[in-house]
């Protein structure tokens, strides 16, 4: 995604978090359905993103819920091609703050990473930037 595509997606008011990218982990989670008393279980990610919020550094604790076709954590994390470091454009159904803790609830359509954009820190270079 470009800055200019960005933009587009900001001004047409479309709910999304873009931040840099610290890591992931995918877990197995569930609930009872208090209807019927039976257990659900499901496949759900946890990404961890760093963003900038009014000159505060900020973590964002972003979930992410796979389709059923998903049984394992390990095949969930197969999925994850995201690089350390790199700054992407997460796209949201909900977010919360909550405890001083920003939480969010990834979209079906995931994430893409930003083109033309340097790195925070450097890591997805191998390096530091140059000055």
């Amino acid at each position: 995604m470009t800055s200019d595509e960005l933009l587009k997606e900001v001004l047409q008011g479309v709910p999304l978090i873009v931040g840099e990218y610290r890591g992931s982990h995918a877990e197995l989670a569930g609930y009872v359905d208090k209807k019927d008393g039976t257990a659900i279980q499901y496949v759900r990610a946890i990404h961890i993103v760093e963003c900038n919020w009014h000159g505060h550094l900020d973590r964002v604790i972003i979930t992410e819920k796979f389709p059923e076709m998903f049984t394992t954590a390990e095949q969930a994390a197969a999925t994850f091609n995201y690089v350390r470091g790199r700054r992407y454009v997460f796209y949201i159904e909900a977010v919360k703050r909550e405890r001083g803790q920003t939480l969010a609830r990834m979209a079906a359509w995931g994430a893409e990473p930003i083109e033309g954009i340097e790195d925070g820190d450097g890591t997805a270079a191998g390096g530091p930037a140059p000055p």
